[in-house]
């Protein structure tokens, strides 16, 4: 059911970031951030972040937000006002990770293949440090390291897995999909310092960081992956193409009949999957946006069978948002009555989706 639409992009929606049930932020190609105000659905704060499009939204520390852009820069925000800022390499349409709430995980500046991870802190003179602690790390040659590649591979002249798609991070895994169907997932091995005391001093010394190959699948290869999930702890991915896998052991692959499985969310075990070409299936359900059709008449130009009609708005992003039950006291009776009909409408599990035009509509999920 559909239950509300949000407008005030100009441009495709590149992102969506519930907060709690009142805040959501969202973003789009020409770099804009919005903040809404979900109980009078009205923007509250937007501003211009970046330069192009902007491609990951991170919700840091319970304060702070976390901007990835096409213009090749990370931003931390308070607000509207940029705190902290560094280069990133954005060649690719990746999305950035954080992980452990202090290392974000990146496309490598070197190299589109390969990654990069920083540290980000706040210090105690509330001064914000970056410290790179994996520098250019090569998921095909860890993957390959102890393993010969096939003659098929051979023939194609592989000697990587592209570009990284898309990050995502399941049961503290990082999984990796890659522009050649490959996905990777990662163990990462955080370092324990070892404190070496003596009469006069204390001295730090700091173990590198690891990374372990946990798991490695290309059953997508060679569409290239664009969307990955989890449902009941298991790992879910979607490509350019029409297979679905959920990562179990042996695998499950779910075929459909409509190419480019842009989104693919989770609820109540259930998969939400969402198209290229705007049609999102739900269980039994099907959701789908068209565009009013327009009479002969009423068309500028002529149609032309080559030329085929657009009925569907494209669809570019979906998020959730998981509506808990809030108590608070009300002293008035006629407060109490307005905050009970305020509450009632927004009890709702809503299913943001946003689309190419700017707009974003609001589902109910049940």
């Amino acid at each position: 059911m559909r239950l509300f639409g949000l407008r005030s992009h100009q441009s495709p929606i590149t992102y969506i970031l519930p907060i709690n049930s009142n805040t959501i932020y969202t973003s789009d190609q020409n770099g804009f951030i919005i903040k809404w105000d979900l109980s009078i659905k009205r923007p509250i704060l937007k501003w211009k972040a970046h330069n192009d499009s902007i491609l990951t939204l991170i919700n840091f520390q319970n304060k702070y937000l976390i901007s990835h852009s096409r213009d090749s820069t990370i931003k931390i925000w308070l607000n509207d006002k940029c705190e902290f800022e560094f280069p990133s390499n954005s060649l690719n349409f990746s999305n950035i990770l954080l992980y452990d709430d202090q290392y974000l995980i990146t496309p490598a500046t070197i190299d589109s293949n390969n990654l990069d991870i920083y540290r980000i802190q706040l210090d105690s003179d509330s001064e914000w440090q970056l410290t790179r602690v994996v520098t250019n790390f090569s998921c095909y040659q860890l993957s390959n390291k102890n393993e010969i590649l096939s003659d098929e591979d051979s023939m194609k002249g592989r000697k990587d897995f592209g570009i990284i798609m898309k990050f995502y991070l399941l049961n503290s895994i990082i999984y990796i999909g890659f522009e050649s169907g490959d996905i990777i997932g990662l163990k990462m091995i955080l370092p324990d310092s070892k404190i070496l005391r003596e009469s006069n001093s204390t001295t730090i010394i700091n173990k590198d960081l690891k990374l372990e190959l946990v798991y490695h699948n290309s059953t997508h290869s060679p569409n290239p992956v664009i969307s990955l999930s989890s449902t009941d702890n298991y790992l879910v991915s979607g490509s350019t193409g029409k297979k679905l896998i959920i990562h179990k052991s042996p695998i499950e692959i779910l075929k459909f009949s409509n190419s480019g499985i842009q989104s693919i969310l989770s609820f109540n075990n259930q998969l939400i999957i969402g198209f290229w070409n705007g049609l999102i299936e739900y269980g039994n359900e099907i959701i789908e946006r068209n565009l009013p059709q327009l009479k002969n008449e009423e068309l500028t130009t002529t149609p032309t069978s080559d030329v085929p009609l657009k009925t569907n708005i494209k669809l570019t992003f979906m998020s959730l948002l998981i509506v808990e039950n809030e108590s608070e006291e009300i002293e008035d009776d006629k407060k109490k009555k307005y905050s009970s009909m305020i509450k009632r409408r927004q009890q709702n599990n809503i299913l943001f989706v946003g689309y190419e035009d700017g707009s974003i509509l609001a589902y109910a999920i049940k």
